[in-house]
């Protein structure tokens, strides 16, 4: 079927974003047309071997058809089949590529061992607490998956790479012959949807999740709202980006091994997600150079009380806003508000019974102003504010 520019705008302009992706996937004439079209998405999740683009998912995986099949094996096709490629992968011949792609099952193999010494190892021990016992059964479970794992990978079976496509308004399975590794297959995937466009990629909001590896360095986005997800790699994220691209809104990672790349240096809000942070030696502020942050504490009052009093200590007077998201149970916010308050202000404080809104400045060791203000953000949150004005 034939689309001429003019209808192909038109349909464009008010086609449901998936519907457009799969009318260009099938109509090589329409496929022209939209792919010259920016290609604008509100929310895309981007993780391993698949994406969501709005309220459909993309998933690759490999099917398999047993001769005599496990639960296991039933589980694993009723998700969309197994991520990872196996020994069996090789069984191709020698007209496949030379590197074998033999997946997590090696890795499984030598964790089987490993497992299994740990295991010798806690069953000498006589006296046993529950956190032992509680190892002992883990250890007992993650012995019995690799070996079910196993097992399977040496039955006999037919493979397919499977695209399972889930929606509110689509649902559709595609499957093809296992002809090469499951990334490479990603790949092509990417490449289809995302590849070979005349413009950037528009995202509202794009999320990252751990275990996504970008097989496709050539596609670039612009992006309003970044997520990182906990294991989330930033090489896996900048290239997504021009060297130029205009800041992020947004972008949201974890504390925990949080890198200072430029894409969060520059963006206009870094919130960052907060576990335990038991000591000020801990927090380095030097290794965050965006001076506008968000900190997500209301799990861990310790960590957000160390990072602020970090901030307060510190020798360099140079602009920083940093809000602190705290839990209102047991009153903990108040105990910040005592640490750094001079004696009037607690006085004053005290007097007026803790109430809402609690705002003062105090002087850093850099002759700094710190203007320090705590509100009610709802039933279960206080945000507390630090602005230093050099």
């Amino acid at each position: 079927m034939a689309v001429s520019g003019v209808a192909a705008e038109v349909v464009l302009q008010y086609m449901d974003i998936n519907s457009r992706l799969r009318f260009s996937a099938c109509n090589p004439t329409f496929r022209q047309f939209e792919k010259s079209y920016p290609l604008r998405i509100k929310n895309l999740s981007l993780r391993k071997k698949g994406f969501q683009i709005d309220d459909t998912i993309y998933r690759l995986g490999i099917y398999r058809t047993y001769e005599a099949c496990t639960y296991m094996a039933i589980d694993y096709n009723r998700e969309g089949g197994v991520q990872y490629d196996t020994a069996i992968f090789d069984r191709y011949g020698i007209n496949e590529p030379k590197k074998i792609y033999k997946g997590s099952l090696e890795r499984d193999m030598r964790e089987l061992e490993k497992a299994k010494k740990k295991l010798e190892k806690l069953r000498k021990v006589v006296k046993g607490n529950a956190e032992r016992i509680k190892e002992k059964g883990e250890l007992t479970k993650k012995i019995r998956i690799i070996n079910e794992k196993v097992a399977i990978s040496k039955s006999k079976f037919e493979e397919f790479i499977l695209l399972k496509i889930s929606g509110k308004k689509h649902n559709e399975q595609l499957m093809v012959n296992y002809t090469e590794p499951i990334q490479e297959a990603f790949k092509d995937l990417m490449d289809r949807i995302f590849g070979g466009r005349g413009h950037q990629i528009h995202v509202r909001h794009l999320e990252i999740l751990g275990g996504f590896d970008n097989p496709l360095k050539t596609v670039k986005m612009q992006v309003k709202h970044l997520d990182m997800g906990y294991f989330t790699k930033l090489r896996d994220v900048e290239d997504f980006f021009f060297t130029n691209s205009p800041p992020l809104e947004t972008a949201r990672c974890y504390l925990q091994g949080y890198e200072d790349h430029m894409l969060l240096a520059n963006a206009k809000l870094l919130i960052l997600k907060v576990g335990v942070v038991e000591s000020v030696f801990m927090f380095d502020v030097r290794k965050f150079s965006n001076p506008r942050i968000l900190f997500k504490c209301a799990d861990c009052f310790r960590s957000a009380h160390a990072i602020a009093f970090c901030f307060r200590k510190m020798n360099q007077a140079a602009k920083r806003h940093y809000t602190f998201e705290v839990s209102a149970e047991n009153d903990e916010w108040y105990r910040m508000v005592r640490r750094f308050a001079d004696e009037d202000t607690k006085n004053h404080f005290d007097e007026r019974g803790f109430a809402f809104p609690a705002t003062f400045t105090i002087k850093t060791n850099a002759g700094a102003d710190l203007k320090f203000s705590a509100d009610q953000k709802d039933d279960s949150i206080v945000t507390i504010d630090l602005e230093l004005t050099p």
